[in-house]
């Protein structure tokens, strides 16, 4: 009953002698089929899983607390002998019980203990008179006495628990006990042999130290260590493992850059009469960024080396164009282009700027999506297989098997964050010559991304087309929400549009009604809105739903659009002028500044309210002050490195795309520059990884590969 995850195993031994890093978990005793299984849910599966399985955080056992200074609400570390152990029945039926005891201090004061929905198998494991180290909440009964709640008892025999307990996210059915066992026997089982990444010779010049050491004081922090060091993940243990991580990334993406140098481009030829006549058809000018992104790239297409190159530019900054104009250049050469987006309308909206920008009979295009018909998709497909297309918009759809491509000499990828490696490799498939151009819209600090992706050419459209009307950004409390709605029913009234963006979908309690889509939406069409259609768009509805729910928004049916974040990729609705954020504090700045992009597309005056919940902390309040300063997207990124660091934006931006578990821990951008001078260094004379001291190095590479890493397109 000490714990309310008890463990019924004891400390695990080790099955083999020496087992390797790969080893299964079931190397280790006490791990049987069962809870193997449980562990792989976690993504545990080998020794290494579960060694580099770091913790949450950290409880200092420490520090004892007398019963005359504790506080309610507070958790706390108390010692003394235990006394008066008692079980009653519990309201949730006879399999649980309601247990309680007295711990008793050295002046002979008394400290309730209790534990609610006991179960049999949960009983007090130290007898009465037993003195204990107890930590746990502290709160007031009924009767104002304070009592501590579901504490965790350990033994203080021989001076007690260790000052440090790591706390981890578990497997079900794993409790902390036996998943700290688990992992100290890995640890000692495998010792030296858990190899890092970095050669021993960059590690001693760094004076970092040796992996598996580092990884151990993580899970057993020496007694001198920090709390808050250890909490930031600034220790140089943290800094270590993270480090190592990001030379084996880095190395990775030079051996790729290298392959991609050996790799031959489907020849482009100079700029012809295509391309220059859709830039004189189009009905605004280029800004400066824009012209100095398509001499890169036009650099590029000269080249007989394959192109991979990032485009990032805020939503509105004019990605399409450059994008289309790269499309002309492939077709102009007698080759074919492809541009794939997330959804089937953004797919829609790029063919239709297409099709109003350029002579279908000079440059046959088409549009393949799922909402094709059977006749139209029969002929796109043959128009792609002989060649007669030469221009093909569409979404997933482009991947599926029975397409099939001639000449493929561009692929742009829209969003690309948004589709998984896999697709993206698969988009690649369709022509191994063609030129690879990635479009994103997420904030990136230029420089950051300059050091992160040794193989993408980046180039920043870090200007506004001219025209476009500020977003007035405002940091508003939700209590002041009405007068939110009062001037969204203004803007209703003058035939704009308005987006409600929250957190969650449905409430689970009624304290989160008021951040929930589906219960504020029914709210607002009882109340603030009724007079105005609204609609309801979340990640749980079928595709063809969210399809219809975003055109019936944007072609006026629906006047108001309540989502959570999928708006943050969606349409151009030049009639939205007002975008509400509630619970603002709960997104990063890159997504906030992407949603606030969804609305001042067009010359009217627009606004982004970020709503703040009551519990908001100040941290949080001064994060949302930067959109209410900055208006870039690159001086938006450019502050949250600032706030943040490399290492938190990092872990924001993987979503599956980059295998990083501790970039995390990265303190400073020069961290990873000096990731990438090594990564170069070593690569200049190993360039195959085959020497003895690049042996860790080359396992941490192939473990990436392993894990559905694709490295043609990290960005």
């Amino acid at each position: 009953m000490a714990n309310a995850r008890p463990e019924r195993a004891e400390g695990p031994a080790v099955r083999q002698d020496e087992p390797a890093p790969d080893s299964p978990v079931e190397t280790l005793e006490g791990v049987g089929p069962e809870r193997a299984r449980r562990l792989a849910a976690c993504g545990i599966r080998s020794l290494r899983d579960l060694a580099e399985h770091l913790p949450l955080r950290y409880e200092d056992w420490s520090s004892r607390t007398s019963f005359a200074e504790l506080t309610d609400g507070a958790t706390a570390v108390v010692e003394g002998k235990l006394a008066g152990f008692k079980e009653q029945a519990s309201r949730f039926g006879p399999r649980r019980k309601i247990a309680g005891a007295w711990l008793v201090d050295e002046d002979r004061a008394a400290l309730r203990l209790v534990w609610f929905n006991l179960r049999p198998y949960m009983r007090l494991r130290f007898a009465e008179g037993t003195r204990v180290v107890a930590r746990g909440r502290v709160q007031r009964d009924r009767t104002g006495r304070l009592e501590m709640v579901h504490p965790e008892l350990r033994a203080a025999d021989n001076g007690g628990p260790g000052r440090w307990r790591a706390v981890y996210r578990l497997a079900a059915g794993i409790g902390q006990n036996l998943h700290s066992k688990l992992v100290g026997a890995a640890l000692a089982a495998l010792g030296d042999r858990l190899e890092g990444a970095l050669p021993q010779e960059l590690r001693r010049r760094a004076g970092l130290p040796p992996f598996a050491q580092a990884l151990g004081e993580l899970h057993f922090p020496p007694l001198a260590a920090d709390c808050r060091t250890l909490e930031l993940g600034r220790t140089p243990a943290h800094q270590a493992i993270a480090l190592d991580e990001m030379f084996a990334f880095q190395v990775a993406l030079g051996l790729d850059r290298l392959k991609a140098a050996r790799r031959r481009a489907l020849p482009v030829a100079a700029p012809g009469r295509l391309s220059a006549e859709f830039l004189a058809r189009l009905p605004f000018n280029l800004t400066a960024a824009q012209h100095r992104v398509i001499a890169d790239i036009a650099a590029d297409l000269g080249r007989e080396q394959r192109m991979n190159r990032m485009l990032v530019g805020d939503v509105g900054s004019g990605k399409t164009v450059v994008a289309l104009w790269a499309a002309l250049r492939a077709v102009e050469s007698g080759l074919q282009a492809v541009v794939m987006t997330p959804s089937e309308l953004l797919a829609e909206q790029h063919y239709g700027l297409f099709r109003r920008l350029c002579d279908p009979r000079a440059v046959p295009g088409a549009l393949l999506s799922a909402a094709v018909n059977d006749g139209t998709r029969r002929r796109v497909l043959a128009g792609l297989r002989d060649g007669t297309l030469k221009l093909v918009f569409g979404t997933q759809a482009l991947i599926q098997q029975q397409v099939r491509m001639r000449n493929l000499g561009l692929a742009v990828i829209d969003e690309q964050h948004r589709f998984g490696v896999f697709d993206r490799a698969r988009l690649a498939t369709l022509g191994p010559g063609a030129h690879v151009l990635l479009l994103t819209a997420t904030p990136i600090p230029r420089s950051l991304a300059l050091v992160l992706f040794a193989n993408v050419d980046v180039s920043f459209l870090d200007e506004m087309p001219a025209g476009r009307c500020a977003v007035t950004t405002e940091v508003v409390a939700e209590q002041a929400l009405e007068r939110v709605h009062e001037l969204v029913r203004d803007q209703l009234a003058a035939g704009a549009k308005a987006y409600y963006v929250l957190p969650r979908i449905e409430a689970e309690r009624e304290d989160e009604a008021p951040r929930a889509a589906a219960q504020f939406a029914a709210q607002l069409r009882a109340g603030p809105l009724q007079r105005f259609p609204v609609e309801l768009l979340h990640g749980r509805m079928r595709a063809a739903e969210k399809e219809g729910a975003m055109r019936r928004f944007r072609d006026g049916a629906a006047r108001v659009l309540v989502a959570t974040t999928v708006v943050e990729v969606g349409i151009d609705v030049p009639e939205a002028t007002v975008m509400v954020v509630l619970g603002a504090e709960r997104y990063g700045l890159a997504q906030l500044h992407q949603l606030r992009g969804r609305v001042g597309r067009s010359t009217r005056r627009s606004f982004c309210f970020l709503v703040f919940s009551p519990e908001c902390d100040p941290q949080a309040l001064k994060r949302l002050a930067v959109l209410v300063c900055h208006a870039a997207g690159r001086e938006v990124a450019e502050a949250d490195l600032t706030l943040r660091g490399p290492g938190d934006l990092l872990g924001a931006r993987q979503s599956g795309v980059m295998p990083l578990r501790f970039a995390r821990f990265i303190a400073r951008t020069e961290q990873i520059a000096q990731a990438r001078a090594w990564a170069e260094q070593w690569l200049a004379r190993d360039p195959e990884l085959s020497a003895a001291q690049s042996r860790g190095l080359r396992q941490a590479v192939q473990r990436m590969l392993g894990r559905g890493f694709s490295l043609s397109d990290v960005g």
